[in-house]
């Protein structure tokens, strides 16, 4: 947890590692003199913070500090540099000429950062050990691993029923997954004070297997249908135990077994193959794009998986099924959005669940007010109106 001391003048500091600010500057590339000069002080001040068992710079000016360098602000407090290298094992697929752009890097270590904090807080508050994490194999059914999770987080026809938009049922399935034990985080940005935007053709999601502080993390520039479809492609991460970055394939395409196998299991959980044969043979919409667009909402998925689901299960040919696929992949557009409540948003870029720890940390006198904003990615009177209205 972040560290902060008042010195002998009253002025409080931030207890960073000098190393991570040397390694910072070095980094950004910028002149010691321009990054001293944005932040108002002298060059032999910076240089000092640099230095082992040199000065420990006030705590606003390493908040803004970590602005300038662009990184998080929780890297300040990390034992020692971050790797260049990615933290989590990679399944995307990517060629070996592939490189993790900075603002991945960022990302990920900024949200270890907080898993980290959440996993020491879930030990002691003494939270339960979640058993559904690890708890089956690849050579176990896809049928098998689908209906768990399905049953886990209560994904029914009736849940689907009680929604009108995609957008409310990714919010419903977020919330559902949340109130299983597992963090979900969904932003389009690096940090929730960055204005860096995520690349999706870079990521569309990952997850940590933690049975302790398990995480799916969603890319949400991504079109809102497969942000559905990246939530439940973590979840069978997270069911078999995979920690991984994971770019999740709405079409089934695979790259290598584990994730051809996420892909099969996130199909059959939000379209279960019983259902959707009942579906489409009842469906009063002639067959064709307007029945796989009329199918798409009934389970509030992208055409595309519909379009996949209806080839696996025979009810379209292969020929049917290419016509389809590059048809829906042309006038593929995203679903529209409301942008909902500012707060809401917030919300949803951290996870309730997190969210609802740190709060209850700062409200309880456990964690401070700028702690608890940094874990949120807020500025402290912003944590404290939102304080204000949460529930």
């Amino acid at each position: 947890m972040p560290r902060r001391h008042a010195d002998s003048n009253g002025q409080d500091l931030a207890y960073v590692s000098q190393s991570v600010i040397k390694w910072a500057i070095e980094r950004s590339g910028l002149e010691r003199e321009l990054i001293a000069q944005k932040l108002g002080i002298h060059t032999q001040a910076l240089q000092g913070w640099e230095r082992e068992n040199g000065p420990h710079p006030p705590f606003s000016k390493a908040q803004e500090l970590a602005k300038i360098l662009r990184i998080p602000f929780g890297y300040l407090y990390l034992k020692k540099p971050p790797s260049g290298s990615l933290p989590l094992p990679d399944f995307r697929g990517f060629n070996r000429s592939y490189k993790p752009t900075n603002d991945l890097l960022d990302l990920l270590n900024d949200i270890l950062f907080k898993q980290d904090w959440y996993r020491d807080y879930a030990k002691e508050s003494k939270l339960p050990t979640l058993k559904f994490v690890r708890s089956f194999e690849l050579s176990d059914s896809i049928f098998d691993v689908a209906a768990n999770i399905r049953l886990t987080l209560g994904i029914t026809q009736r849940l689907r029923q009680s929604v009108s938009s995609w957008t409310e049922y990714l919010s419903t399935l977020a919330r559902q997954t949340e109130d299983s034990g597992i963090l979900v985080m969904r932003s389009g940005v690096v940090a929730n004070l960055s204005k860096r935007k995520l690349r999706i053709d870079e990521l569309q999601g990952f997850a940590i297997a933690d049975p302790i502080a398990p995480v799916v993390f969603v890319n949400s520039v991504d079109f809102t249908a497969s942000q559905t479809f990246t939530i439940a492609h973590e979840l069978a991460h997270i069911w078999i135990g995979q920690t991984a970055l994971a770019n999740a394939d709405e079409l089934g395409d695979s790259h290598g077994e584990v994730e051809a196998f996420c892909n099969r299991v996130a199909a059959e959980v939000l379209v279960p193959s019983e259902e959707f044969l009942n579906a489409w043979k009842y469906d009063s919409v002639p067959a064709g794009p307007k029945r796989i667009q009329h199918m798409a909402r009934q389970f509030w998925v992208s055409t595309l998986v519909v379009v996949r689901r209806a080839h696996e299960l025979g009810r379209i040919t292969d020929d049917q099924f290419e016509q389809f696929k590059e048809a829906e992949r042309a006038k593929r557009r995203k679903l529209p959005s409301s942008g909902g409540d500012y707060y809401r948003n917030l919300v949803a870029r951290m996870g309730a669940r997190l969210t609802t720890a740190v709060l209850g940390e700062v409200n309880n006198g456990n964690l401070p007010l700028r702690d608890g904003a940094q874990l949120l990615g807020m500025k402290v009177p912003t944590l404290v109106k939102f304080a204000e209205t949460w529930k």
